[in-house]
């Protein structure tokens, strides 16, 4: 079977290849709220995006590869795209987050077709760890991390 990406009803715990969205969680005390966040990343990235209106925000947790060693390749950008347009995201706010330099290393063509497909979106390439992404006070989508 090849590597798919299926919907997750659990925005706040996004497992691998599932792609979860929700209302926007309102900032606390000034502080940004994940309004959707991946399970911990070890060799994954997240892409997240806010919906045209600013109400709602998306994320697709992505691994390199599937359990049965099937690895995301550049026809499985195409299935990225779909989920992001038939969500009716704004193309300004994506960004990607995680193991970006896996990524480069694993599997660089795909990885950089998603970049060309994508926009080219700020990407912020941190370590292992549990990301996501919420509204700030302003309405824009910033990057969230749980300790």
């Amino acid at each position: 079977m090849p590597y798919t990406i299926e919907f997750s009803n659990t925005p706040l715990a996004i497992p691998e290849r599932t792609w979860a969205q929700a209302e926007n969680v309102p900032p606390a005390d000034g502080d940004t709220q994940p309004t959707v966040q991946f399970t911990a990343f070890t060799s994954c990235i997240g892409i997240c995006a806010r919906n045209e209106t600013g109400s709602r925000v998306i994320g697709i947790h992505l691994s390199v590869a599937d359990d049965q060693n099937n690895l995301f390749a550049v026809n499985n950008v195409a299935q990225v795209s779909e989920i992001l347009q038939s969500w009716g995201f704004d193309p300004a706010t994506v960004f990607v987050i995680g193991q970006v330099a896996v990524w480069q290393e694993s599997v660089p063509q795909a990885y950089q077709a998603l970049l060309t497909t994508l926009g080219e979106p700020p990407v912020y390439s941190y370590g292992d760890g549990q990301y996501g992404g919420g509204l700030n006070l302003a309405g824009a989508l910033v990057a969230t991390y749980v300790e």
